[in-house]
């Protein structure tokens, strides 16, 4: 019963000083400033204009395998060449594409030059080398069975040849693409919260937390309050005068950590982090006997624990 009273006293005593309430007070803003916080959508969407002349039937697979590749370019497609020049020149759209008349048979059969794809940028246009890369392999994928046939130039091998082309592009046996997402990932469609460092920082207020109580212990000490008190009550309250300084911290953390990430690795964390907060002060209560040296240490053990935080923040 004595344990509980000292217990309930000492949590008292702690929750009464105004740099502890405002040690809580910090825990729920952040939570609440990470709940407010807007989820950010990282934009990616480089608009590319296509204007089609050829009536071979080629441009739908185009635009088949250029939105198949799932890139960071939105390419859309455009009713006559006027509004092309409009996107392009008022920056709407990175680029354009204008593909003439005949353009595709032509370049199967490699006199696509007499009159190729144009391309009409702007000053301003920065990644249209990059996006010729996407447009002309997804262009070659398109025509590379007719490119074939014409190269080969025999009609008895055609369904051979056909096959074949099939064969390697599908086959395990030519080579793998391994997916590193899982499901769809598109570049337009990632999202992402804003990370605030609660658990780090839940981490350093934990290990402020013990060591304040250790501090209170030794100004008591130092005042003649447990003069009468003999070795092993005297060890019992500097334990509680911890202990009930680190418990609030943790029990507010906790809450927060729940409400920020759910049930999980955080809570434990937190709860590892308040073990070695006690452990510490402890250690540190054998080791400094004056409440004075604390005082002059105690800014240096903080700066440490920061600094240990930010390297394993950017780690």
């Amino acid at each position: 019963m004595k344990t509980f009273n000292r217990f309930i006293a000492l949590t008292k005593r702690i929750l009464s000083r105004r740099i502890y309430i405002s040690i809580l007070l910090l825990i729920v803003v952040l939570t609440g400033v990470y709940k407010i916080l807007p989820e950010k959508s990282q934009s990616a969407d480089i608009k590319v204009a296509l204007y089609n002349e050829d009536s071979s039937g080629y441009y739908e697979d185009l635009l088949a395998h250029l939105s198949e590749r799932n890139s960071i370019y939105n390419f859309y497609n455009v009713s006559d060449k006027e509004q092309l020049l409009t996107d392009v020149k008022s920056g709407y759209a990175e680029c354009g594409y204008v593909i003439p008349e005949g353009f595709f048979l032509a370049y199967a059969s490699g006199t696509a030059w007499n009159d190729p794809i144009k391309l009409y940028i702007t000053p301003s246009s920065t990644f249209h080398s990059v996006i010729n890369e996407t447009v002309f392999s997804s262009l070659l994928n398109v025509c590379a069975e007719d490119t074939l046939l014409h190269a080969v130039n025999n009609h008895r091998w055609n369904k051979e040849l056909a096959d074949g082309l099939e064969r390697y592009r599908n086959s395990e046996d030519v080579f793998t693409i391994a997916d590193s997402t899982e499901g769809e990932f598109t570049f337009q469609s990632m999202v992402y919260h804003i990370d605030l460092p609660i658990t780090e920082t839940i981490s350093i207020l934990l290990l402020f937390a013990g060591l304040l109580g250790l501090l209170l212990f030794l100004h008591d000490k130092e005042r003649k309050m447990y003069v009468a008190l003999d070795s092993k009550e005297l060890f019992q309250i500097k334990f509680l005068s911890i202990i009930t300084s680190i418990i609030p911290v943790l029990l507010v953390g906790m809450v927060s950590l729940t409400v920020t990430f759910g049930l999980g690795e955080h809570i434990l964390f937190a709860l590892a982090v308040a073990v070695a907060s006690l452990i510490i002060s402890i250690i540190l209560s054998l080791i400094i006997r004056k409440s004075t040296l604390l005082e002059k240490v105690l800014p240096l053990i903080m700066l440490t624990a920061l600094i240990a935080v930010f390297i394993k923040t950017i780690i």
